[in-house]
């Protein structure tokens, strides 16, 4: 029954009768006000724990966010590079199903010798993602032949790290052009699928039966991700520790 028709109920009847339900309707009234406002609070605190709900989700995706570019939690720290120590060997060979170790382990400041080795039927990449490395360097074998001697001088044949004193058969030449002094050089050139490392990052790359070497220094702490450039889908985690972390 609508209000206005109440009302009118109302006048029909007596004035006793009308003050009886007049109280009831002001009951009616106020109890509709008290459930009116039972709901208004609960909307309220609804509409509150929404946002808190939603404040923390945004807090959540900050620190997934710093992890995807390589950040640990730990404040990262920079060193400086401590050229006294011997490189520090590490590695990773490259298969078909990612790198193995998945998980390699750097220390700051100190040279990282990365020596990548292709475990695979087909080229595979190593690229550190937001590692800013120092001093990059790819080993490069020199390629010499007996042909080559010849027109090389005695300081050039010690450059290379070859040493033809004593030897006296072609057996034992083969044996000191195996070891050959490698070189290090700043650039290196593309790879057989054409992809080329820049030096802004830790990149190298492996082809079938073949390895290579890279040195750098990695002077920032954190939590880095590798991953293989033709296979993006084959990644690792590099973790760059402070030295005082170690033990």
């Amino acid at each position: 029954m609508a209000l206005s028709d109440t009302w009118r109920a109302f006048d029909m009847v007596g004035p006793r009768t009308t003050e009886v339900a007049g109280r009831w309707c002001v009951s009616l009234c106020m109890e509709d006000y008290q459930t009116m406002r039972h709901r208004s609070s609960i909307r309220y605190l609804m509409a509150v724990l929404a946002l808190l709900l939603v404040a923390g989700a945004c807090s959540s995706g900050d620190t997934g966010a710093g992890s995807a570019v390589g950040r640990t939690e730990r404040e990262s720290v920079t060193v400086e590079p401590d050229f006294s120590l011997p490189p520090f060997v590490v590695n990773v060979a490259l298969t078909d199903t990612g790198p193995e170790p998945d998980i390699i382990f750097l220390p700051a400041g100190r040279q990282i010798r990365l020596v990548l080795r292709n475990h695979g039927t087909t080229e595979h990449h190593f690229l550190i993602r937001g590692l800013v490395p120092s001093q990059l360097r790819w080993r490069v074998q020199p390629e010499v032949d007996t042909y080559d001697l010849d027109s090389l001088s005695p300081d050039e044949l010690t450059d290379l790290g070859i040493d033809i004193e004593g030897v006296t058969d072609e057996a034992e030449m083969d044996h000191v052009l195996h070891h050959l002094a490698p070189t290090f050089v700043q650039t290196k050139p593309e790879s057989p699928a054409g992809i080329k490392p820049v030096g802004l990052d830790v990149h190298g790359y492996v082809s079938l039966n073949t390895h290579d070497v890279l040195t750098f220094f990695a002077l920032q702490t954190g939590e880095y991700v590798s991953e293989d450039v033709l296979y993006p889908e084959f990644t690792g985690r590099v973790i760059v520790f402070a030295p005082s972390d170690e033990g």
